[in-house]
């Protein structure tokens, strides 16, 4: 029989999957139905979101339908409403994004071993050419010996295998700890306006803290096997943009 494809979204009150967001990309993975039995349809799921203020996450993907008769069919009937449902992350592709996320914050790290602390403004965890960017400016005539070093200090901190930490704190513990120095996170944009009493999830990646809730590695020593590095600095209009990403792509 031809096969058809029906496009769904799924909305669930918990999930494995991480939502996109927060300059991560979202997860990959299936959600099967009927678990109990031998009737269950699989979604292949290519998007997450989350509705922070409700914890609703929507899976939106695709089902493989076989027959004929199931071409009609309503998601309704495929993923009855509260019915349970399998979430299954499809794991490598986690790896490399949270490897990815955890490269990028080891960016930060290596540019304060490098003594330069220029404020984070943006950071793009996504395999098509991430990078990290700093409110401020290297002058031009220094640009090359501060890649350099940026280089070196970054390739030090992943052979030096630092453990990563992630904690969860209230608002006035994560200020604190995140932005004593060059940083400018509000911690608003990491709690949800409905919490009571709002804490902030803070990952603190090569020693450098950060409210964060992507996904991460355990160490950066891990990054060595893809060979994550530093590949390039550009610096425009008051921003300072450094580029990363695994040296296989280089």
């Amino acid at each position: 029989n031809d096969t058809t494809t029906l496009r769904v979204e799924l909305q669930l009150d918990r999930t494995s999957m991480h939502p996109q967001g927060g300059g991560q990309p979202t997860d990959l993975g299936v959600i099967k139905s009927n678990i109990e039995n031998d009737s269950a349809y699989t979604a292949n799921i290519d998007k997450v979101t989350i509705d922070r203020a409700s914890g609703i996450a929507t899976h939106s993907g695709s089902v493989a339908l076989s027959s004929s008769s199931d071409n009609n069919v309503a998601t309704n009937e495929l993923f009855p409403p509260n019915s349970s449902v399998k979430v299954t992350v499809d794991s490598a592709n986690r790896q490399v994004l949270s490897e990815c996320h955890t490269a990028g914050h080891v960016v930060d790290a290596a540019m304060a071993r490098c003594d330069k602390l220029l404020p984070p403004t943006k950071g793009y965890h996504f395999l098509d050419g991430p990078y990290v960017e700093y409110k401020g400016s290297i002058d031009i005539k220094d640009r090359e010996e501060f890649l350099s070093r940026l280089k070196e200090a970054y390739q030090q901190l992943i052979n030096e295998d630092i453990h990563t930490q992630i904690q969860t704190l209230p608002v006035d513990e994560a200020e604190e700890l995140c932005n004593r120095l060059a940083q400018n996170f509000n911690m608003k944009d990491f709690t949800s306006p409905s919490e009571e009493n709002p804490a902030v999830r803070v990952v603190t990646v090569a020693g450098w803290n950060c409210p964060c809730g992507g996904t991460h590695v355990k160490s950066t020593g891990v990054l060595k096997e893809r060979g994550w590095c530093v590949k390039g600095l550009r610096c425009k209009k008051g921003v300072v943009r450094v580029r990363y990403g695994p040296s296989e792509k280089e």
